[in-house]
């Protein structure tokens, strides 16, 4: 067999078959055309776009894989490496077609990187676009589905084409000694960014506006501290917002009033995320992983890390992958009384410590920033 074709040797001699000879198939036609015959027989050399290694190892085990498996797997199936930033990375931020993903660093860039299988999981992608205007450390990076622009901050918000690399729009705080904080970006079909500042203020900006749409303030006379982390619901409805002290806000997008205020951790908040059904997720460095409803007063369950606090995480389906400064990941679920599977990253996969973290949950992925500016996907 050659490609899809029987290939007969030339030393064979030609057999008449059980009919005896062909009319019409003489020797200077149809299929005894020599030039023809050799371009249909010709072999096909190995693709360079072939899996294999890691990555053929992973399909062959996902392909056996149940659809309606709803369970994450991590088997540190390491798949591909992203060197590039020369400082820490930060953030990292898959774009919703999963075939690229960006990154933010304390080298002070936001990088656009490709996702494609290719190689044997030892290769090493060049990024695709490096967006070089930010004047400090990117601490935040994310996509605006509407209109397919990038926002990036540094306690300044930047607007960018990640086609072209040009920057659309600058949102500088209104006093320099009063630095954004933390970003976030609403759900399609809006197109606005909040911002949260160092004086607790919440402001909304329409990218396809100058000026402010909104501004909120969100301390309502405590002293809550900093705006660590900011998260808004599926719908665009409600924000909430994750202080220094561990005090959480939450509030309503149209109105602006608060529909609730709460002392949610006893140490600083690292990471939120909002999901479907009202459901919020909080993780801080009291070494707790929270699940709360967002109008109730009780959470409905709480994970405590052992060693160390959990910095980042990520949804998949109704389950949390975290990850923690000692290079564990692990797995917990928002239904089932709490339990969680951990897994330590070995040094012959992951290199540094662990910084930042993303989920790919139509391929199964993961994405692992690390202090030492490489990035690494792993299944």
């Amino acid at each position: 067999l050659v490609g899809n074709r029987i290939q007969i040797p030339d030393s064979q001699p030609q057999s008449p078959g059980p009919l005896g000879s062909l009319s019409g198939v003489g020797s200077s036609g149809g299929l005894s055309n020599r030039n023809e015959d050799n371009a249909l027989k010709r072999e096909l050399p190995r693709s360079a776009h072939g899996l294999s290694g890691n990555w053929l190892a992973y399909w062959q085990y996902e392909i056996g894989v149940s659809q309606q498996d709803a369970h994450f797997h991590f088997h540190q199936i390491r798949l591909q490496s992203f060197p590039g930033h020369t400082g820490a990375v930060k953030c990292v931020a898959a774009l919703s077609s999963e075939d690229f993903f960006l990154s933010g660093s304390k080298d002070r860039t936001v990088r656009l990187w490709p996702l494609y299988n290719y190689g044997d999981g030892t290769n090493e992608t060049a990024s695709r676009l490096i967006y070089a205007q930010h004047r400090k450390s990117v601490f935040y990076v994310g996509q605006l589905e509407a209109p397919q622009y990038v926002v990036s901050c540094d306690g300044a918000v930047h607007v960018w084409d990640p086609f072209t690399g040009k920057t659309l729009r600058t949102v500088d705080p209104s006093d320099s000694r009063v630095p954004l904080t933390a970003v976030a970006v609403m759900p399609a079909p809006h197109t606005s960014i909040t911002m949260a500042s160092s004086d607790s203020t919440l402001r909304f900006v329409d990218c396809r506006k100058p000026g402010l749409q909104h501004e909120f303030r969100l301390g309502g006379g405590l002293n809550p501290g900093l705006v660590r982390s900011l998260a808004v619901s599926p719908s665009g409805r409600s924000v909430v917002a994750g202080f220094s002290s561990g005090f959480m806000v939450l509030l309503d997008t149209r109105t602006g009033l608060v529909l609730r205020g709460w002392p949610a951790h006893e140490g600083d908040i690292l990471q939120i995320k909002a999901v479907e059904g009202s459901v919020l997720i909080s993780s801080s460095s009291d070494h707790s992983l929270t699940v709360w409803k967002e109008l109730e007063q009780k959470p409905t369950h709480h994970y405590k890390s052992a060693s160390d606090p959990i910095h980042t995480f990520d949804l998949y389906g109704s389950e949390v992958v975290t990850g923690t400064v000692a290079n564990k990941i692990g797995v917990c679920s928002l239904l089932e009384p709490p339990s969680q599977a951990t897994t330590k990253l070995s040094s012959e996969n992951f290199r540094g410590t662990l910084t930042s973290l993303a989920l790919l949950p139509t391929k199964r992925h993961l994405l692992l920033g690390s202090d030492n500016g490489i990035i690494r996907l792993l299944a």
